[in-house]
């Protein structure tokens, strides 16, 4: 492929992505923030803050959801969450531990963080219960929508 084919296409695919076209192709090294020690041949990568902080999982039983936030490094008193329907919000912040000298590798993200996370059943903030153990925040909620209800036409 020539060079002015290869400059059409990029522009072509700018176009239709928003600008945001090799981000989202290389979105896993995208939501890591690395830097190298000075000394090290490697460059460093721009410092970019991670659009999946904290990392979630979410599982469904025929009773209940589960959502598992992981927070390493964090303690409960420094998370706080909160629900509007089917939106769950964990916001918080992570401390950078003080360690002297230079920084070789940098992968964790530090400072304020929010989370806005889409669940699969809107839940009320009574029916929700959170423990937090181990870095991990464990969210549990009764489903509400278990099976299928007919519905007589009329």
């Amino acid at each position: 492929m020539d060079l002015e084919k290869l400059k059409q296409w990029m522009e072509m695919a700018q176009k239709y992505q928003n600008g945001n076209f090799w981000e989202s192709i290389f979105d896993q090294y995208n939501n890591t923030t690395e830097q190298t020690h000075p000394g090290n041949k490697m460059p460093s990568q721009p410092s970019k803050a991670s659009k999946r902080f904290p990392l979630v999982d979410i599982y469904l039983t025929d009773t209940q959801i589960m959502v598992i936030v992981e927070l390493p490094g964090l303690q409960k008193e420094e998370v706080q969450l909160s629900i509007s329907g089917n939106k769950l919000l964990v916001k918080g912040v992570s401390k950078q531990p003080f360690v002297s000298g230079s920084p070789y590798l940098t992968e964790r993200q530090y400072g304020e963080f929010e989370r806005l996370i889409e669940l699969p059943e809107p839940a009320d903030h009574k029916d929700i219960q959170a423990k937090f153990e181990g870095g991990l925040l464990f969210v549990t909620y009764k489903r509400r929508y278990t099976r299928h209800e007919n519905i007589p036409i009329l």
